[in-house]
């Protein structure tokens, strides 16, 4: 792995170590909405951080194709559901 692909993934682990913190905070506030988020991006997180430390790369490739299929679902769902006839 090269020095590009660490800073890169440890920004990555960075960006989410504050989503964690931001995300704990808004649980504070109103946990029954944002408890799921901030326990999946936890594990984002732990996952980010072994990725950067034993050199896992095609987990990650496999890992995001499959959260970019979630998302892509999770966009379709909610414009469905906004733009559902009464």
């Amino acid at each position: 792995m090269d020095k590009q692909e660490k800073d890169v993934l440890f920004l990555m682990a960075l960006a989410v170590s504050g989503a964690v913190l931001a995300s704990g905070l808004a649980a504070f506030q109103q946990w029954i909405i944002v408890l799921p988020l901030t326990i999946a991006v936890f594990l984002i997180m732990i996952l980010t951080l072994f990725q950067y430390k034993h050199k896992f790369a095609h987990l990650a490739e496999s890992i995001e194709n499959w959260a970019m299929i979630i998302v892509l679902i999770g966009i379709i769902i909610s414009f469905i559901y906004l733009y559902r006839p009464v």
